[in-house]
């Protein structure tokens, strides 16, 4: 995918203007849909759709009529209605009520912004696949509890990285039939306006609009909108996780990894020889503050009977800051990605700084297949503890034991049964297939952007 291609952010679409242009959309799609139908005249619905962009009114009259009627849905009507010619301005916003046109309008905006998330997902993943593919072969420490563990590579660290990013894209996926989704059924939602032709004309516009239909068309039900604002709260943690570990993996007594930042950049403004991480810095700051959004989302997801403005509105802001906020995250964790320079001759250092207890597990399998596992266990870990005064090496506290030099015969073949750089598991190999699980995604998320209608961008 050419990433040039892909936007900076998306704030852009959550803007007052793309607000009333989304608002105008829909009320364009409604005309034409209710002319298809034979609820307007065909005429008329031509001369809204006509004049249905913000281009054609006055934005500051817009502007100030809103500030003096407090119903910005109602001074757009007046100020379409007023631009149509002929009668067409009588049809404009026909049965359709306020929250009607601003949830749909929301729906839209939201839905374009979620398009280009994904874009930025399958950048990643693109990233997360030639990092996994380079990296099979380093081989490094794994920790647990913050502390050595067993050998792995780097690339089976990234792999867990992509699995974890192909389960945010299909949360991402699965929630779109529950949040991207049309209601539109009059100032109750019970279709009073449009009677039997209520559900016909719902299904219609929402096919027009690209967006699912609702069976029940309840203002107070936005469970699905809560629903995902929370499943980008659980790709933010995602991201928080690969930040974090990066950013624990620059420190000083790892240097495992760092940031191609350019020469210009400065660290700190008192200490000429720091080299601060930043683009990992951002991430955390910046999907830390998506992940808390999901907390508010969940008090607006309590509306009164059938409708409830105040609960609205407060998810309306939320919707916006989560949209674009959850770009602004994805595109920093690519251009982290793609500024990542790993240091495998230091992830080998450190694999081999301590090597030999790190064979542990090793040598206990291999000698429970004469003593069992248990002993086996006991025998290895008391040459552990009896190492650590430093009067035995690992090793040299192993050999002493009958069991040990029976199995191995001598210390050589001791000595090489601790050597940690072929004892990775299956780690190449789930990094190569994870490398091209995570193309083969990317390649179906930009075939499926291509696909969408350039309406609907």
């Amino acid at each position: 995918m050419n990433t040039d291609q892909l936007p900076d952010s998306t704030d852009h679409l959550f803007s007052r203007d793309a607000t009333w242009q989304a608002w105008l959309e829909v009320e364009r799609a409604l005309a034409l849909t209710q002319a298809e139908r034979g609820m307007i005249p065909a005429a008329a619905a031509a001369e809204i759709a006509r004049c249905a962009t913000l281009d054609q009114l006055d934005r500051e009259a817009l502007a100030a009529d809103i500030e003096r009627t407090m119903s910005p849905v109602m001074s757009l009507v007046r100020a379409l209605a007023a631009r149509c010619d002929g009668d067409a301005g009588g049809y404009v916003h026909l049965g359709a009520t306020t929250q009607n046109i601003i949830l749909s309008g929301k729906m839209l905006q939201l839905a374009r912004s979620h398009r280009w998330l994904k874009a930025q997902l399958a950048a990643q993943l693109e990233c997360l696949a030639d990092l996994a593919e380079r990296g099979a072969e380093w081989p490094c420490v794994s920790r647990t509890n913050r502390r050595h563990a067993l050998p792995i590579t780097f690339g089976y660290k990234v792999a867990g990285w992509i699995e974890e990013l192909e389960r945010n894209v299909e949360r991402l996926e699965a929630v779109e039939s529950r949040a991207f989704v049309l209601t539109f059924g009059g100032a109750s939602g019970a279709m009073h306006s449009y009677g039997d032709e209520g559900q016909a004309l719902a299904q219609a516009l929402a096919a027009r609009l690209g967006l699912g239909v609702s069976r029940v068309h309840s203002r107070a039900a936005v469970d699905g909108l809560v629903d995902y604002v929370t499943t980008l709260g659980l790709y933010a943690a995602g991201c928080e996780r690969l930040g974090q570990e990066l950013y624990t993996l620059m420190a000083n007594e790892f240097e495992e990894v760092s940031e191609n930042q350019g020469e210009e950049v400065v660290g700190s403004s008192t200490m000429p020889h720091k080299f601060n991480p930043k683009y990992a810095v951002n991430l955390l700051a910046e999907a830390g503050e998506l992940r808390s959004l999901v907390a508010p989302a969940l008090e607006t997801a309590r509306p009164s009977h059938e409708g409830d403005a105040a609960c609205n509105f407060r998810l309306y802001k939320l919707l916006d800051q989560a949209g674009a906020l959850a770009y602004r995250v994805a595109a920093t964790q690519r251009t982290l990605l793609t500024r990542l320079v790993p240091h495998p001759e230091r992830m080998r250092e450190i694999l081999m700084a301590n090597a030999a207890p790190l064979m542990s597990e090793h040598i206990m399998l291999e000698l429970s297949k004469e003593i069992g596992r248990q002993r086996a266990h006991d025998l290895v870990h008391d040459a552990i503890v009896a190492s650590r005064d430093g009067a035995h090496t690992f090793a040299g506290a192993l050999f002493e034991d009958d069991t040990v030099r029976r199995h191995y015969g001598d210390r050589d073949a001791l000595e090489r049964a601790l050597s940690p750089e072929h004892y990775t598991g299956q780690s190449r190999q789930i990094a190569l297939t994870m490398a091209v699980s995570a193309r083969d995604l990317a390649a179906r998320l930009n075939r499926e952007r291509r696909e969408v209608p350039a309406s609907l961008r």
